[in-house]
């Protein structure tokens, strides 16, 4: 399976959201979620929450990060299929 690089803004997105790292998001929650996040804060207050929880919790940002990128480039890979 081939993998897209996914713009950085899309991953902080669902990175701060709201969304359960421990669920398995289906691609059009994925997307959902992303664009509604987008709407209700914009991609600079979303970078600016991640930022704020890496310097608070680093140990708990790098996991949902990392599961806020898979999600959102296997979204991105099925949306482009």
């Amino acid at each position: 399976m081939t993998t897209y690089t996914v713009d950085p803004v899309l991953c902080m997105a669902l990175f701060v959201s709201d969304a359960p790292q421990k669920a398995d998001l289906d691609s059009s929650t994925v997307r959902d979620t992303v664009t509604r996040t987008l709407e209700q804060l914009g991609a600079d207050e979303c970078y600016a929450r991640a930022a704020e929880e890496f310097g608070n919790h680093p140990d708990v940002a790098l996991p949902r990060i990392t599961w806020a990128r898979e999600l959102c480039s296997r979204a991105m890979t099925l949306a482009a299929a």
